[in-house]
């Protein structure tokens, strides 16, 4: 039998249990173009995570329907638990909502998902070949209850659309370049940003030269960024890794360059922004990294008791999860980058996964790059996180918001380039 939150929390308590339940319910839509055929989908997805703490040992259990058997299933899990004292769940605090986060529109966004298609394969001209396209759309609520007071909840909406295309003509087949834009509201996302960058990405590669000039400076795009410093530095400002000697920096380290780091998890029409983190805390700006110098790890409450810091409310979850620490937005700040005429432009990478987190070190293929003579084939990038931000010369004026990120195209110098 379905049971609401409330009773839920009430049967895991009786056993002198803390309780917090994390209950998830989301519907999405999406259309998606490929090899000339579209077809459209609708997700479902509803789910709830208990988590209890008794004597310092934890059990948890997620299923996607609210039973007695979810309490029970939790309960026994406890016996596998090692005691820590930390372990303990969070009282309540005051969660101030988010402005423009829920779109009513985006409960039924076929009529806007078809137009956002369209307008993407409107797109032609000089060479461009769309391989496949996508636009998505939904609401999701999200609420977390416990039994030391936390009661919050919130209903947000997202959209999105994305597009992959690359140059070709008889004789040649440039390389895949994908670009999107998401938001919150209908009116927040627009095709011609996203597809007005592909399109001059595909001009760049229409041809592609070896690398030969390598002792020569990086220019870092916000993709870049995102898909290199975003895991590399997200691993390394964890509380969690920092305490356990996993983490490449300390803080007070002094990195060497002007570069400030900034967690924004209530970034205004951010499809990832968040009212309150996956313990219901109310979210709030982080300075991780200030002018150079590494200042604030990112904690949620377990680790901020175990490791005697500051809990930065930054927990992350799904309902099928305990609550881990992440950023949800880096907003990247420099000084100017000035004239980036001879460095040599990383747009998309490959391989970042392969990377050594614990020391930040890195090699990866740079799959989509160019300099001021045209496109240029695939070479490797290597170095480590702290070369990376301690080579930051500046930042150019064109910042913008790609994925989780938010930033300018980043000069650094000091990384390794191998054809």
């Amino acid at each position: 039998m379905q049971l609401s939150l409330e009773d839920i929390l009430r049967k895991a308590s009786a056993s002198g249990a803390q309780a917090e339940v994390l209950f998830v319910r989301s519907r999405s839509v999406e259309l998606s173009w490929e090899k000339m055929s579209q077809y459209g989908m609708t997700y479902v997805e509803e789910g709830c995570g208990l988590r209890v703490i008794k004597d310092g040992r934890v059990g948890f259990a997620y299923s996607n329907r609210c039973t007695e058997e979810l309490v029970n299933m939790a309960l026994s899990s406890m016996e596998a638990s090692q005691p820590d004292l930390a372990n303990a769940l969070p009282g309540p605090e005051p969660v101030s909502p988010l402005e423009d986060s829920y779109d009513s529109s985006l409960e039924e966004p076929w009529g806007l998902l078809r137009d956002l298609m369209e307008a993407v394969l409107s797109y032609s001209g000089r060479g461009l070949n769309i391989i496949s396209a996508r636009a998505w759309g939904g609401t999701a609520t999200v609420t977390v209850k416990n039994t030391e007071g936390v009661d919050v909840s919130s209903t947000t909406s997202f959209v999105g659309a994305a597009a992959t295309g690359n140059y070709m003509s008889e004789s040649y087949v440039g390389p895949e370049v994908y670009e999107y834009g998401d938001s919150r509201t209908a009116r927040g996302v627009s095709v011609d940003p996203f597809m007005k960058e592909l399109l001059r990405k595909v001009e760049l590669t229409r041809s592609r030269n070896p690398l030969k000039q390598v002792d020569r400076p990086v220019a870092l795009t916000a993709k870049a960024v995102s898909e290199l410093l975003f895991p590399l530095l997200n691993h390394a400002v964890s509380l969690e890794n920092v305490y356990r000697g996993r983490s490449p920096l300390r803080p007070g380290d002094a990195l060497g360059s002007r570069v400030t780091a900034v967690d924004n998890p209530r970034l205004p029409g951010g499809a990832w922004s968040r009212a309150f983190d996956g313990e219901g805390l109310p979210t709030k700006e982080v300075t991780l990294i200030d002018s150079g110098t590494f200042r604030t790890p990112l904690s949620n409450t377990f680790w901020a008791r175990k490791a005697g810091g500051v809990n930065t409310h930054s927990s992350w979850r799904t309902f099928m999860t305990l609550p881990s620490i992440s950023m949800s937005y880096l907003v990247l700040d420099a000084p100017s980058a000035g004239d980036l005429g001879d460095a040599v432009f990383i747009d998309q990478v490959q391989g970042v996964h392969t990377s050594n987190f614990d020391t930040g070190e890195f090699a990866v293929s740079a799959a989509l790059a160019w300099d001021s003579d045209g496109g240029l084939r695939e070479f490797v990038l290597s170095g480590d996180l702290r070369s990376l931000l301690g080579g930051v010369i500046g930042m150019a004026p064109d910042r913008s918001r790609f994925g989780r990120v938010v930033s300018g195209t980043l000069l650094v110098r000091g990384l390794r380039l191998s054809p």
